[in-house]
This record gives structure tokens, C-alpha cells and sequence, in this order.
């Protein structure tokens, strides 16, 4: 071989090694650098919404990729939970020290919970009865001023209480401790005891349905891509959501989230069910949880035994440091669930943004938007008292005409979305616009159908709340009649339950015009009622005649003088607890 072929054997050799090592280290920095944009796209727990979070786990069988994400959260609202109670806070909205810690003492604590469930008690329920059952903006029910409030409110809640229990989802199955036990009736109380009609999600969805509210299913997407639905409120029930996924990690703020739900909820569900019957909705879903969330052989008792049974058994096994420790970690429980996800704020400037737009130019809006298929789709339908072609009155450019023709049509019943064919019969599967609307877009039809008709008894039973202290400097010795036959001074009832006022006035006859016939528009200024406001009337310096203080007492009597609570019963709103029969009642 010579030696320019052994040269060129070297040199072939040489430039083989060179693209080899050349190969190894471009395949080495290019899985660096997928290595680096792997991890640059994983995402963290903040590049998601709770609207997004709570997708995941309200069926984390779709999503096990995302469980770190549970416990992460979860861990984020705890240690949040354990630096917030270590004090007093002055702008809570219950009170300073309601969720301040205190060492863990068996006699102590229960006088501490007992504390606290009468004064929430107290202040939420009975001071509010007092006060004559307000609902405007210093009241603690500020959010039901109006029902078009109270359905933005029930609205806000839908991600809470669609999955009331959930955060026992994790009760241990197989035998069974006594803590487990206590747990397991809770839940199965939530669920209704295997009674569809006592499931308590499936109530509150009904008091929905009463609106004609469509609720997507809660597993679905579209529920909880729902823009009437505020972020914020998917934050408390995402806590459950995330928790109960980890029960033997979470026991200790498990039963603290039992604790502070058990302990408040006789406090909350008091004044809803008498909001919920002013405006006239089926009250079950309170009285249910009026029922069965008490301290005495209830649920506020069966969390109070979990606790005990719970540190009890800590005691024997770690010692009375390990049961400071876990105490404190149920403390941060109760606090955690108390205080996450507080929805006042975004939802007062909610309802800021809702008066800049009323509930007839949202529903325009939403006419225009339907117009170009809607002016196709109707064929020879027509509407309204000027029996218009719907195809027509949507080409026209006109929504305003259509939506007064629509209003005045056999398809609104004003005030009623439940009675009204658009919404109980149209828009369902058996009618002809079957999906046309999501959630989102039937809540704005049923906003206008109640908008067509003011609710008068939250008007004038509010208007009486307001024009208390100007009663009290009455001189006037008039005494109306009551309903049992007696008399009492005008100006003491002004003092009482605004509901006994307006029945006084009814009993006295202040709402039949003078001469005895039925009250009209024409002659209910001649009302005894009406006329005591006029200048010199003895109720001249209570009502502001010149403000619509006037027009809310006239509307009172042209709709019959109705009185708060005279709804009839009906066998929809009856209770039956199964699981306790000390309860066991009809509404």
C-alpha cells in the first residue's frame, strides 16, 4: 500500500470522526433545547382560572394530569387561612375575632362555636326581623334589593350550591370509624338520602328552574364558561373540589370546613328562605338546610362529635402536643372555607355595571345579534296585538317594535319567566327553538320578563323600612285596626314588622277608594292611604309625595294590597328528612 493511499484512508477516517462527533453534539444540544421549551410550556397553577380549575376537578377522572394542581391550591388557601387567623380583623364582614384562634381547650371551644353561631345568628337573622326585613344597600341582604338582584345573586352561587357536599366526597369506605360516621350522615343528608326530591344540588337547581334559568350540567364546559358567572365564584367551591381529593392528606381541614359550614348555616339559610318567599320562590332548598344544620341533633352537633371524637383519638395515639397541632390545622379548615372566594366586591360592581344597562337594551343586544338567521327561521308566525309576522319585525330594524309586540303577546306572562311559553315551552326540547340560546342568553330573557313586572311587595315593604325614623316623630293619635280585631297606634306599628303595618291598612280599609268601589287607576288617589300623604295628610311629613314614594303605595293597592307570605302552599314545597325525625315537617 502506498503511501498516498494510506493518507487518504487517514484523512477519510478523520472526516468520519468529525461528522460523527459533530452529529452527537448537534443531537445533544437539540434535546437541550427541547428539554428547555418543554419546560418553558409547562404551565403553573396561576396561568388557570378558577372557572378553569374547577372544570378539572369536578371530574378529575378527565384530568389526572392536572391533581398536583388540587393539592397546590388547596396547601395556597390553607397557609393564606393560618397567617389570617392569627389576629383580630376589624373590616371582616361577620365580626373582628370570628375566625381569630384560639388554643385548643374541649370547653372553650364549644363555647366559642356556640358564640359565634348565635351571633351571626343574631345579627343576620334576628336584627334583621327587628329591623323590619330589609334588603337594601346597608343591609346584610343587600344583594336581593330587587329580584332581578336576587337572580344575579342565585346565579353567583349556582358553582356552591350545585356541589353542596362535595367537600365529603372522600369519606372512607369499608368499615368505618365513628369519625367517618359522623362525616358519612352529613353527606348522605346532602345527597338527599338517595330522595331526588331531598338531593339538596337538586333543589337549589330547581329554585333555577322556577326562573327558567338553564343550567348547563355542572361536568360540562359550557358551565363554567357561563359569562354571567363571576370568576371569583368558582374560588370556594374549587377549595372543596381540590380538598376532598386528598382526604387522609386534608382530614384536619376537612372537618374544619364541616365545622364552619355546620356552624354558620342556620344564620344564612334563615334570612334566604324569607327572601326567597318574597319573591315568591320555593323556599326548600333553606328550609332543608334549616332542618338539618343545627347544633342539637343535627349537623352543627354530628361536626362538633367528628372534632371531639377526632382529637380524642389523636390524644391517645400522639400525645395533647399532637393535638394542638391537628387542632390548629381544623381551625385553619374552618377558616379557610369562611374566607375564601368572597364574592361582595366583584359582585356590587356587578350590579353597578347591570344599572347601566337595563334589562331591556341587554335584550335588544341580544335581538340584534339573532337577526340576520332569526329573520329566515319564522316562516308564517305571528305575534303581538298587531298580529305582526315575526320574519318581519326582525328585518324591520326595529327591535324595539318587536320587543313590544312580544311583550304584549300570549308568549310573556310580565314578571313570570316560568309561566311564559317563550321560556317554558319555545326554547325547550319540545319547542321550535331548541339551542338557539345558551345559558348566558336565556338568563338575559328571563332578566326582561321579570324587569316587565316591579315587584311591589319588596318596594313598599322596603319603602316602610326607610321612612321608620320619620315616623317616630308622629303627634298623631290614630289607632288602626289589626286583623285579630284590636287597635294599635299608627305610629307603634310603624315600629313593627312593616308586613303588620300593611295588613293594619288593609283591615282599616286604607286601601278601598271613598265611595267603596274598586280601586282603580282613576280613583286611588282617593284612597285613605294615599290621601294621609297629601299636604296636610298625617302621613304628609313620613312620604315623600313628590319622590315615588307616592307611586310605590298606589302600585301596593292596585295589585290587591298583597301582604309578604300570602303565597299558597303546594305540595312542591314539602320537607321530609329522612335521616332525622325530629325534623320531619311540612312547609
Amino acid at each position: 500500500m502506498t503511501n498516498i493511499s494510506i493518507r487518504g484512508e487517514i484523512l477519510v477516517g478523520l472526516c468520519l470522526t468529525a461528522g460523527i462527533i459533530t452529529i452527537i453534539y448537534q443531537r445533544k444540544n437539540k434535546s437541550k433545547l427541547l428539554s428547555k421549551n418543554k419546560v418553558s410550556n409547562e404551565k403553573s397553577l396561576c396561568d388557570y382560572s378558577y372557572r378553569d380549575l374547577f372544570h378539572f376537578f369536578i371530574a378529575p377522572e378527565f384530568h389526572y394530569d392536572k391533581l398536583h394542581f388540587a393539592k397546590e391550591f388547596s396547601e395556597q388557601m390553607h397557609i393564606e387561612a393560618s397567617k389570617y387567623m392569627m389576629m383580630d380583623h376589624d373590616d371582616d364582614p361577620d365580626f373582628a375575632d370570628h375566625f381569630t384562634y384560639i388554643k385548643y381547650d374541649k370547653e372553650k371551644i364549644n363555647e366559642r362555636l356556640d358564640y359565634i353561631q348565635e351571633r351571626l345568628f343574631k345579627q343576620r337573622y334576628l336584627d334583621w326581623l327587628d329591623a323590619g326585613q330589609p334588603v337594601d344597600e346597608n343591609s346584610y341582604y343587600w344583594w336581593a334589593e330587587t329580584k332581578l338582584h336576587l337572580i344575579t345573586y342565585l346565579i353567583q352561587r349556582e358553582p356552591y350550591h350545585l356541589t353542596d357536599g362535595i367537600w365529603l366526597r372522600g369519606v372512607p369506605q369499608g368499615p368505618m370509624t365513628y369519625i367517618d360516621s359522623k362525616l358519612f350522615s352529613i353527606y348522605i343528608d346532602e345527597l338527599g338520602n338517595g330522595d331526588v326530591s331531598q338531593n339538596h344540588p337538586s333543589v337549589y337547581l330547581n329554585v333555577l328552574k322556577d326562573l327558567e334559568l338553564y343550567v348547563p350540567p355542572i361536568t360540562s364546559r359550557e358551565f363554567v364558561d357561563q359569562k354571567q358567572i363571576l370568576d371569583i365564584s368558582f374560588k370556594k367551591p374549587l377549595l372543596t373540589l381540590t380538598t376532598s381529593l386528598f382526604p387522609k392528606t386534608f382530614t384536619p381541614e376537612i372537618l374544619g370546613y364541616t365545622l364552619w359550614l355546620e356552624t354558620t348555616s342556620s344564620s344564612e339559610h334563615s334570612g334566604l328562605r324569607k327572601i326567597l318567599d318574597r319573591y315568591d320562590l320555593n323556599p326548600k332548598f333553606s328550609l332543608l338546610h334549616n332542618a338539618i344544620d343545627n347544633n342539637l341533633d343535627g349537623h352543627g352537633k354530628y361536626a362538633r362529635d367528628a372534632v371531639q371524637l377526632y382529637l380524642d383519638d389523636i390524644l391517645q395515639k400522639e400525645g395533647r402536643q399532637a393535638v394542638e397541632h391537628h387542632w390548629k390545622r381544623i381551625w385553619t379548615g374552618y377558616v379557610a372555607y369562611g374566607t375564601t372566594g368572597n364574592i361582595d366586591n366583584e359582585l356590587k360592581a356587578l350590579y353597578k355595571k347591570q344599572k347601566q344597562i337595563t334589562p331591556k337594551q341587554e335584550f335588544i343586544e341580544l335581538i340584534k345579534k339573532k337577526s340576520i338567521l332569526a329573520q329566515k327561521m319564522h316562516g308564517a308566525r305571528r305575534i303581538g296585538p298587531n298580529n305582526c309576522l315575526l320574519n318581519d319585525l326582525f328585518s324591520s330594524n326595529d327591535p324595539e317594535k318587536l320587543l313590544y309586540e312580544l311583550e304584549n303577546s300570549d308568549m310573556i306572562v310580565k314578571g313570570y319567566p316560568h309561566q311564559s311559553k317563550l321560556l317554558n315551552h319555545a326554547v325547550t326540547f319540545q319547542g321550535p327553538m331548541y339551542q338557539v340560546f345558551n345559558a348566558d342568553e336565556l338568563s338575559i330573557i328571563t332578566r326582561w320578563i321579570i324587569s316587565l313586572l316591579p315587584s311591589t311587595i319588596n318596594d313598599v315593604l322596603s319603602l316602610l323600612v326607610k321612612r321608620r325614623k320619620l315616623a317616630k316623630h308622629l303627634s298623631t293619635n290614630v289607632k288602626l285596626q289589626l286583623p285579630d280585631g284590636s287597635e294599635e297606634y299608627l305610629k307603634d306599628l310603624f315600629e313593627k314588622d312593616p308586613s303588620e303595618l300593611l295588613s293594619a291598612f288593609r283591615v282599616s280599609k286604607w286601601n278601598i277608594p271613598f265611595d267603596g268601589s274598586n280601586v282603580t287607576k282613576e280613583n286611588v288617589d282617593t284612597c285613605p292611604l294615599i290621601k294621609s300623604i297629601d299636604k296636610n295628610g298625617i302621613l304628609e311629613h313620613v312620604f315623600n309625595r313628590y319622590d315615588n314614594d307616592k307611586e310605590i303605595l298606589s302600585n301596593w293597592i292596585l295589585e290587591g294590597s298583597p301582604i309578604q307570605n300570602e303565597t299558597s302552599q303546594d305540595q312542591s314545597k314539602q320537607i321530609n328528612i329522612i335521616s332525622q325525625k325530629p325534623f320531619q315537617f311540612q312547609y
